[in-house]
């Protein structure tokens, strides 16, 4: 038996719904810290694809590698891939693992930075290939060229995105 709706019935069950609404509207800070996963290792695998071997990073390996980069230099994705496959023997380092790990340790950052803590790495030294700030991480663009400016780093704006500059460039 189905039980007629009622006018008090339908503006309960719409009450429900909105503050179910409400609910899920907040956003939910991620845990990039607890993305780290410490207990993962590299693993260089057979791309069956390519017919060569790939490199499966972790993002405690790039956050290794990045520390490397100088204050005052700065360093693509491909070639922080490029390096990392020649450390390993690998013909090549996993894009999709190396974007999403690269954004989980600036995430990290935001998070150290948020209390007041220094930051673990020097992400703000990794760009894109073309030479521009991501505009999609979780650390924000201008903190990381202000940081760089702070580091000699000459920059200037493309498409609305910040982009280092050749030396002498402006």
């Amino acid at each position: 038996m189905v039980a007629a709706r009622t006018p008090n019935t339908v503006r309960a069950s719409t009450r429900g719904a909105e503050a179910g609404k409400a609910r899920s509207a907040r956003k939910k800070v991620p845990n990039w810290s607890a993305k780290l996963r410490p207990e993962l290792e590299p693993e260089v695998v057979a791309d069956k694809r390519f017919g060569d071997r790939l490199l499966l990073p972790t993002p405690l390996l790039l956050a290794e590698e990045i520390s490397q980069v100088r204050a005052g230099h700065t360093i693509t994705v491909s070639q922080l891939r490029e390096r990392l496959a020649l450390r390993f023997g690998a013909a090549r380092t996993c894009p999709l693992m190396t974007g999403m790990f690269i954004k989980i340790l600036a995430g990290a950052v935001a998070e150290d930075l948020a209390q007041r803590r220094r930051p673990r790495w020097p992400v703000w030294r990794v760009v894109n290939d073309n030479g521009t700030l991501s505009t999609t991480w979780p650390l924000d663009a201008l903190y990381r060229a202000t940081r760089l400016r702070e580091e000699g780093v000459t920059l200037g704006r493309r498409a609305g995105a910040w982009q280092v500059l050749p030396t002498g460039q402006r």
